[in-house]
C-alpha cells in the first residue's frame, strides 16, 4: 500500500483509536459502545453482549487497518473493513443522531464526536476498494 506521510499518520492513528475504544468496550463492558447500545436497548444483558461485539469489531478493524498499512494483504480484509465501516456507519447513525435527539448535547460536542466518526469511517473506507480506497 502506497501511502503519503498524512494517509500513514491517518491510519496509525485511526487503528490506534480503534484498538483503544475496542479494548476499552471489551474490559469496561462496552464502553462508549454500550452507551449507544444502551439508549436503543435500554439495558441489560443484551446491551452488553451487542456493545462488546461492537467492540471486538473495533479491535479486528484497527488490526486490520495495521496489517494492511504494513503491506500485509489478505483476500478476506477488505470484505471484514466493509463489514465494519457498515457497523460504524449504524454507530455514527445511533450515536451521533439518534442518541443526541434524545439527550441534548451541546452543539460543539455533538460536532466534534460526529468529525471524528466521519474520519474514523473514512480510513476505514480507504482500506476497501468499494468505497474508492485501495
Amino acid at each position: 500500500m502506497n501511502r503519503s506521510i498524512g494517509g500513514f499518520i491517518l491510519y496509525i492513528g485511526v487503528a490506534l483509536y480503534l484498538l483503544a475504544a475496542g479494548l476499552i468496550g471489551i474490559f469496561t463492558n462496552g464502553g462508549e459502545f454500550r452507551i449507544m447500545v444502551g439508549s436503543i436497548l435500554g439495558g441489560g444483558g443484551l446491551t452488553t453482549v451487542v456493545a462488546i461485539i461492537f467492540a471486538l469489531a473495533a479491535i479486528v478493524a484497527g488490526v486490520l487497518l495495521i496489517l494492511q498499512l504494513f503491506g500485509m494483504e489478505f483476500g478476506i480484509i477488505e470484505l471484514i473493513l466493509i463489514a465494519v465501516a457498515i457497523l460504524w456507519i449504524i454507530f455514527i447513525i445511533v450515536s451521533d443522531i439518534i442518541v443526541p435527539i434524545k439527550v441534548h448535547p451541546p452543539f460543539l460536542s455533538w460536532l466534534s464526536s460526529l468529525a471524528t466518526h466521519l474520519v474514523i469511517l473514512g480510513a476505514i473506507a480507504t482500506g476497501t476498494s468499494l468505497f474508492g480506497g485501495n
